[in-house]
């Protein structure tokens, strides 16, 4: 199933977007298709996702050999439980979850597993999803930050999330995901007030 989409900026929720009313409804369409045993529509939600779970597992995981492994365990593990997601609206969340998850499982597994706020924010690499200047310069900026905070503006400025769906994905309360986005808001500032 081929779609052509062409990027419209429009506000959602206060928040300009470049996602189509449309693109949102074709995946929570695949996403009931997939339910049902439509192969090919659990093939197009993959590659919908793979590019964004991709940066954020990277974000997570400071590792993009671990991000990707990550990221397919993901995937598999969303093709085993896609039938419980109750609201195909909540994919994302539901992506980014499992994304998370797979990435904290496979850190513990290389006996890696530390506390997030010990993972050396330089070490981390973004790879790259959307070929804009200011993008590039976003993530770069990122990938300066400790992790807890540039997961946060990861999701919220990259992977366009809302509050409430950042913190269905950290599982975190909607207040700490505020808290974060104003501390990193912070941190970002004096990054970019050194460097320029």
């Amino acid at each position: 199933m081929n779609l052509l989409y062409l990027p419209v900026v429009f506000s959602l929720n206060g928040k300009w977007s470049d996602i189509e009313p449309m693109q949102q409804a074709q995946i929570e369409l695949w996403v009931l298709e997939a339910q049902a045993g439509d192969k090919q529509a659990f093939s197009a939600l993959c590659q919908h996702f793979y590019p964004s779970a991709i940066g954020f597992a990277a974000k997570v995981a400071g590792d993009s050999a671990l991000a990707q492994d990550a990221v397919q365990d993901a995937l598999l593990k969303l093709s085993k439980t896609i039938y419980k997601l109750e609201d195909p609206a909540t994919i994302n969340a539901w992506v980014f979850k499992l994304v998370r998850w797979q990435v904290l499982d496979h850190l513990k597994l290389q006996n890696r597993y530390q506390s997030l706020s010990d993972v050396d924010a330089h070490k981390c690499e973004v790879l790259e999803t959307k070929p804009d200047e200011a993008i590039e310069g976003l993530k770069h900026g990122l990938s300066k930050l400790p992790p807890l905070e540039g997961q946060v503006l990861h999701l919220f400025y990259l992977e366009e999330q809302s509050i409430a769906e950042i913190a269905r994905i950290l599982e975190i309360p909607k207040g700490t995901v505020k808290s974060r986005l104003f501390r990193a808001r912070k941190l970002f500032k004096q990054h970019l007030e050194q460097e320029g």
